[in-house]
């Protein structure tokens, strides 16, 4: 079934994965786990399933002697008005003195850089671990008591929502990737929203970005 998208049908979440889960532990209907194993004879994974891609859980299903996977919990970030990806190749010049033009070809290499946006929310933006944290530590005092969250890398992965339909039958899809941030910008002016700016890089992974289609079950 065809679906043009807008803007109010994506979202965006953040997070890690968990420790590796092994023979008999039960998934959980829906969420979504990267797969470390594969059980050559009775795995719960389906057909076509390779080690590194993500399954999402139809329910309940119990992991087979040889099957390992890793639960992905991410967070929606509630600050966030947008967000976008580039996807681009560098070109390389390989013109010789018999070429009557400028010969290029691309690289084999990709280069995958995207950018968050959002309004700086009190209770959100400037919690530890947030894009903030990343670039200057946060200071919190309650009268006599003060918490200080020093800066801090954390690396981490994004699950970027293009559709977030969830009825039965129907497909919701979204890019997953493991993110570096760049950089943060925050400004503020007259009655125009706080806002911040967040560029990031698809960091490593052994099988790079992804775009997933999911069938609801």
């Amino acid at each position: 079934m065809e679906k043009r998208l807008i803007g109010s049908d994506g979202s965006l979440l953040a997070g890690l994965f968990g420790p590796p889960l092994v023979a008999a532990e039960i998934l959980e209907a829906g969420k979504d786990y990267e797969i470390l194993a594969i059980d050559e004879t009775l795995s719960v994974f389906p057909t076509g399933a390779v080690v590194g891609y993500l399954f999402t859980a139809v329910g309940a299903e119990e992991l087979a002697t040889n099957d390992s996977c890793r639960l992905f919990t991410g967070t929606p970030l509630c600050d966030i008005q947008s967000w976008s990806l580039d996807f681009s190749k560098a070109e390389v010049k390989t013109t010789v003195l018999c070429d009557t033009n400028e010969v290029y070809r691309a690289s084999k290499y990709d280069d995958i850089t995207g950018n968050m946006e959002g309004i700086m929310t009190s209770g959100i933006t400037d919690q530890p671990g947030s894009f903030l944290n990343q670039f200057a530590s946060i200071v919190e005092q309650d009268g006599a008591t003060m918490v200080i969250t020093p800066k801090t890398d954390i690396e981490f992965y994004a699950k970027l929502v293009t559709d977030d339909t969830v009825e039965v039958g129907e497909t919701s899809a979204y890019y997953f990737l493991p993110v570096v941030l760049t950089g943060f910008s925050a400004s503020a002016g007259g009655d125009d929203a706080q806002t911040f700016t967040t560029p990031f890089r698809a960091g490593a992974s052994d099988v790079g970005i992804v775009y997933y289609k999911n069938v609801n079950a």
